[in-house]
């Protein structure tokens, strides 16, 4: 008997002894899984007579079990459950079509948590040094690699693991499920496979796949340095000195990157006075005499700014050879899979933007403790449940409790400084998700040996889409081969007959084992990759501003040089009248070019992928 039965909910337990009871008989049916994209959702449509004026969907439920029991079973067996989606046509009909989608209430919300519980954000502290297992999960989630609306998809975030998400259509149960490995591998052999198994190879992947990555962002060095301890000259021009001490903000030099942040003086002091023997002519009867010159010492402090930015990219190509059987050559043996651009290095984009109310829904936003957001230019973590306030507040009003706590903004890049960084630590997490979604795509591509085909109905009832299967045929190249199950089709027809048509994706692999990675060689889940990266050019050392001295600091004309000339000269005021006090500062200019381009490069060894399918069995790899 094969039966369909209306539950209360999603998750009613199925009670065999109960099982009889308010069924309808199915006349026909097929139960589908099918691998579409990064996600399986199984549904399934049965065809009952249509029990008239009594009606068909009992206080209204929407979800249903479908289940059989054979002779051969001591009990009935769920083949599926599902919510009723949409309403049937053709109602007043012999017989109805119902349609029911193997989903569980909200399957968008559940799909959705899941998909953000594999979503490795800035916050995490990752080590690559690290174990393989204890820093993989980040590796395969990088949120530099995908644009703001990611999150909206969960597929995305699995771009980079060799998984699938998958709908269980017996309990509804949300899980994913490997591209190749299964736990469960049918050994189906030649039961049953009457007709010759539909067997075509195509779209494999090319002998060479790449994979690019491309980092912008402008290297930023700002801030400011004492150009001197406080500092003092004695000088004769005292006044010309002051009059000409630099205002803030001017530039030292034109166009150099260098500014004065503070001039400040601190003191002017008078020196003991001079006396100076005149002489000549020009003083008539003073000639002889002496002058009193007055000296003072000036205590002064200057602090320079520097301001240096430099527009930098950095371009990785991926490389990764199939790793699959020979097949026959194509003229184009390489091919770009994708060109992944990274979103910006300097800018906390993993935290929210604090909001009022919610754009969907228009109601206030709620913050519990422990939530993040971005607000005045500063990344903040609530410290007290609250509903939003009108405006950001750090502290409520009155004196109430403090809001948010600010903390260090998460950009993946946190030092602007650097003129590096795929091969810093953060910028190794991304060249490794980059590795290990090319991986994928190859991995997907390399199931390029599709085969269909019929077992009997007890066979194939209990063959999901998590399971494999092994089968056996004399028109098979080498007699066999094993394929992941990525759609099969459960069909009941009107009249009695009943059967499973299985669709494997199968790789024809060379077999080999994941290589241990050598002295020069890293790894990320089971790739071994070597890299090749090109020097930096630093026309400016922004790590070394901070403490650089000027490159010339020098008095002209202080004091001891004024006097020197002053008493050899038969017109001492005069001759310190052309001798001005000055202070010459000089830094090495901050030389800023064009884009600079750094090429990197990384090379795969093959991906150890199975032979599950032989397309060279009379000899040759």
């Amino acid at each position: 008997m094969l039966g369909l039965q209306f539950i209360a909910a999603h998750d009613t337990p199925f009670e065999p002894e109960t099982a009889a009871d308010d069924v309808y008989f199915v006349l026909a049916g097929t139960i589908v899984e099918q691998r579409v994209g990064r996600k399986i959702e199984p549904y399934f449509k049965v065809t009952i007579a249509n029990p008239g004026v009594g009606g068909w969907m009992p206080t209204a439920l929407r979800y249903a079990i479908l289940w059989e029991q054979r002779a051969e079973d001591e009990e009935p067996i769920v083949l599926a459950r599902g919510r009723l989606v949409p309403l049937p046509t053709g109602m007043a009909g012999k017989t109805i079509e119902l349609a029911f989608r193997c989903l569980p209430p909200s399957s968008d919300d559940i799909l959705t948590a899941a998909a953000d519980a594999l979503r490795i954000g800035e916050d995490f502290d990752y080590d690559p040094d690290a174990p393989i297992a204890d820093r993989v999960d980040a590796e395969y989630y990088d949120p530099l690699c995908f644009g703001a609306g990611a999150k909206d998809d969960p597929e995305s975030v699995l771009v980079a693991r060799p998984e699938v998400w998958r709908w269980d259509r017996a309990t509804l149960a949300l899980g994913r499920t490997h591209l190749v490995d299964s736990d469960i591998v049918h050994d189906v052999g030649y039961q049953g496979i009457g007709e010759p198994p539909s067997l075509s190879v195509t779209h494999p992947p090319k002998p060479i796949s790449k994979l690019r990555i491309v980092a912008s962002w402008t290297q930023v060095a700002k801030g400011k340095q004492s150009v001197s301890e406080p500092d003092s000259v004695s000088t004769y021009t005292w006044d010309d000195f002051l009059s000409s001490f630099p205002q803030p903000g001017t530039a030292i030099g034109a166009a150099t990157g260098w500014t004065l942040a503070e001039a400040e003086v601190e003191s002017v002091l008078d020196d003991t006075p001079t006396w100076i023997n005149i002489s000549g002519s020009k003083f008539g009867s003073a000639s002889g005499g002496q002058v009193r010159l007055q000296p003072k010492t000036i205590n002064f402090r200057l602090r320079a700014a520097y301001d240096y930015s430099q527009q930098r990219e950095e371009i990785l190509d991926i490389v990764m050879p199939s790793g699959l059987q020979e097949l026959p050559d194509e003229d184009d043996q390489s091919e770009l899979i994708e060109t992944v651009t990274l979103g910006p290095l300097n800018i906390d984009s993993s935290t929210s933007e604090w909001l009022y109310e919610d754009p969907d829904t228009l109601e206030v936003m709620h913050y519990v403790v422990g939530d993040e957001v971005l607000a005045a230019g500063r990344a903040w973590i609530c410290a007290t449940e609250h509903d939003a306030t009108e405006t950001f507040m750090v502290r409520d009003y009155d004196g109430g409790p403090t809001l948010w706590v600010q903390r260090e903004k998460r950009a993946p890049m946190r030092d602007s400084r650097n003129s590096r960084f795929l091969d810093i630590n953060r910028g190794i997490r991304t060249v490794r998700h980059g590795v290990l979604r090319l991986y994928r795509a190859v991995l997907e591509r390399s199931q390029c040996a599709e085969t269909t085909f019929e077992v009997p109905w007890l066979i194939g009832r209990g063959i999901t889409t998590e399971h494999s299967c092994r089968i056996a045929h004399r028109r098979l190249p080498g007699g066999e081969l094993t394929g992941k199950v990525v759609g099969i089709e459960l069909l009941i027809e009107e009249g009695g007959r009943r059967a499973a048509r299985i669709t494997l994706a199968s790789i024809p692999g060379t077999g080999s084992v994941v290589p241990t990675p050598g002295p020069d060689q890293q790894q990320t889940g089971d790739i071994v990759y070597s890299t090749s990266y090109r020097g930096v050019r630093e026309p400016v050392d922004a790590f070394s501003l901070q403490a650089q001295s000027p490159r010339i600091y020098e008095f002209e004309n202080a004091w001891s040089s004024q006097h020197a000339a002053a008493v050899a000269s038969s017109d001492p005021v005069g001759t310190i009248g052309t001798m001005p006090t000055r202070l010459r500062i000089a830094f090495t200019p901050l030389r800023e070019e064009d884009l600079l381009t750094r090429r990197m490069s990384v090379s795969c060894l093959a991906p150890a992928l199975p032979k599950q399918l032989n397309l060279r069995p009379m000899g040759g790899p």
